[in-house]
């Protein structure tokens, strides 16, 4: 390492290091808090487990337009606004605000990072992983949600709920800082025919849509009343039941601490948690439950089927002069006055400025997605994002070490819809240990060569007119323990996806929604845990297939069709009950008083 990066590692260490003590004391500042000022009532009409998208969304919009009582449990801390800074995003990545689970040992994947294991970042927040996100909004291709609910909404109705969301629930913002990489990728898509991405999320190219405002991150977290409906720093231990009818939860303390829910439990800890917290609860395959000693409430296959988008290409294209938002560009004083005054500058950046939508198989729906972001890993030295990654020392030393006097930026080639299907399985009664999660990445032959594809996408993506004006070219150094296949050959993609193997966080499937009588279904299409009543799971864990994109929009829009299609319509009718009482009383006491 030359003089030169040895001083910027020297740097940017240090203001790595500060940010993350900042960061301890303020979750253990909450911690205290929670401790002295986490006031509880014993029941409630509602219990809501995580304060991700989907439990937050849902918590607004009972405290709007309801008067039931709710309790919002969130296991994580509060953040601080400095948070919810764009660019500060990833440096919560394997924090105290981060689960910080990975998979088992991969057979056929992650083989470049620490154990074959690939990290699988989940937020522990209260604002869940949308406070860890790109923020990019995909509402995705609504081609197949209607088949997710067996026909039981139309697409126009799914289309009206993200239209809704999109109006009532979040802020929506362009890109507010962009390198020029931007601009040229967009330019070099259209030189390979693609159109511009539309509203149908089918085929093309176009900037990042985010869940932004003034600049800053924004989750529907921030529509709830924090002191008033939520409690952090709450670990749910599992449901507590009266014969088939859940009826509350048991906290995780020494005083077993159980709240009780007259309506029901709505579960949202996300696609590992919702799953562990049933199983835990003696909902789940009945094996798993016998080897641990669990009463088994209700066999069903929780755990099963989960999906992620995975993919691969960091670092693959350089350019030799900057392209991306530095350390120094985020340390500028007049950056950092930008942002607090007016919502601008390099601080807004999303990592994500690009995204696109290609079919392999020349359709009109598309099987994978590009995430175009103008920065890599040996951007910082391997002060940090390598350590978040797990990327092996040698690994680093033999490829990606060899390109600090290059600049890197990501094209990100992400499957939509693998055929490769995991688990996740608790290994303990005890609930502050981890599950195992084995997510099979890349089991199935076809993911691979969809992922390939994708990669020579992206090289012909870079040979434009538009990207090389810029000086991109692709990186040509074999990828370590694949230095023996012709370069860019089909066994070569093959092994060098096995190895640089990414996930983009986008868990879904282990509650999977479907028919009652399906042996692969954990809830029905009304969210209902199939043979349980009082209890809802959701969260991307219900999600059959995974998207065509980001799913934090479509959990959105799953969280509102539960609360219209559940709660309200609840609601609406106990009101109208309440009425008919109220009249027929008035009738009688007018006939009473007349006589």
């Amino acid at each position: 390492m030359s003089p030169i990066h040895l001083l910027q590692l020297v740097i940017f260490s240090v203001c790595i290091y500060s940010f993350s003590v900042f960061t301890y004391l303020v979750f253990y500042y909450d911690l205290i808090l929670s401790v002295f000022f986490n006031e509880m009532q014993s029941e409630y009409d509602f219990i809501i487990v995580g304060s991700g998208t989907a439990g937050s969304l849902i918590a607004q919009r009972i405290a709007q337009e309801t008067n039931y009582t709710f309790i919002v449990l969130e296991a994580g801390s509060r953040g601080h606004p400095f948070h919810d800074i764009p660019a500060f995003g990833p440096l919560l990545h394997q924090s105290v605000f981060d689960w910080n689970y990975e998979t088992l040992p991969q057979e056929n994947a992650c083989f470049a990072m620490e154990k074959s294991k690939c990290k699988l970042t989940q937020g522990k927040i209260f604002g869940g992983s949308s406070k860890l996100n790109n923020m990019v909004h995909v509402r995705g291709n609504t081609s197949h949600y209607v088949e997710w609910f067996y026909g039981k909404y139309t697409k126009n109705y799914i289309e009206e709920q993200f239209d809704y969301i999109n109006s009532n629930i979040f802020h929506l913002n362009s890109i507010q800082y962009e390198s020029d990489l931007s601009e040229a990728v967009l330019n070099a898509s259209k030189e390979l025919n693609f159109n511009l991405l539309n509203k149908k999320f089918d085929i093309g190219f176009n900037k990042s849509l985010l869940t932004q405002h003034n600049g800053k991150r924004w989750t529907t977290s921030y529509n709830l009343e924090t002191s008033k409906h939520v409690l952090t720093n709450v670990l749910v231990e599992k449901l507590l039941f009266k014969g088939s009818t859940c009826i509350g939860v048991q906290i995780h303390s020494a005083n077993k601490v159980k709240l009780f829910a007259k309506k029901g439990v709505i579960v949202s800890a996300g696609t590992f948690n919702s799953a562990k917290i049933l199983q835990l609860s003696g909902i789940g395959p009945r094996t798993l439950l016998n080897s641990l000693d669990i009463p088994v409430k209700k066999e069903l296959p929780v755990g099963k089927n989960l999906q992620d988008h995975i993919g691969t290409g960091l670092d693959l294209v350089l350019f030799n002069n900057s392209q991306s938002v530095g350390m120094f560009d985020i340390m500028n004083l007049w950056n950092v006055f930008q942002y607090f005054f007016y919502g601008k500058g390099p601080l807004t950046t999303p990592g994500c400025e690009v995204i696109g939508f290609v079919s392999t198989k020349n359709e009109t729906t598309p099987d994978l997605q590009f995430m175009v972001l103008p920065v890599g890993i040996s951007t910082d030295r391997g002060s940090y994002l390598r350590k978040a990654l797990r990327i092996k020392d040698s690994v680093w030393e033999n490829y990606f070490s060899k390109i600090f006097d290059k600049y890197s930026a990501t094209f990100l080639t992400l499957l939509l819809h693998p055929k490769s299907k995991g688990e996740v399985r608790i290994q303990s009664i005890d609930p502050n240990i981890p599950p195992l999660i084995n997510p099979k990445y890349l089991s199935h032959k076809d993911d691979i060569r969809t992922i390939a594809q994708g990669v020579l996408i992206t090289r012909k993506l870079i040979e434009t007119e538009s990207l090389k004006a810029m000086g991109a070219h692709i990186n040509n150094l074999p990828f370590p323990g694949c230095e023996n296949f012709e370069m860019f050959s089909d066994l070569y993609l093959e092994c060098y996806i096995k190895h640089l193997t990414l996930t983009s966080y986008h868990p879904v499937g282990t509650c999977t929604m479907g028919l009652p009588d399906s042996n692969k279904s954990v809830v029905d299409t009304s969210f209902r845990v199939i043979g349980i009543d009082n209890v809802y799971i959701v969260d991307g864990s219900v999600l059959p297939t995974l998207p065509s994109g980001n799913i934090n929009a479509v959990i959105a829009m799953m969280a509102n069709i539960f609360f219209e299609n559940n709660i309200i319509k609840l609601y609406n009718t106990n009101s109208n009950k309440s009425c008919d009482k109220i009249i027929l009383r008035e009738i009688v006491q007018k006939i009473c008083v007349k006589n």
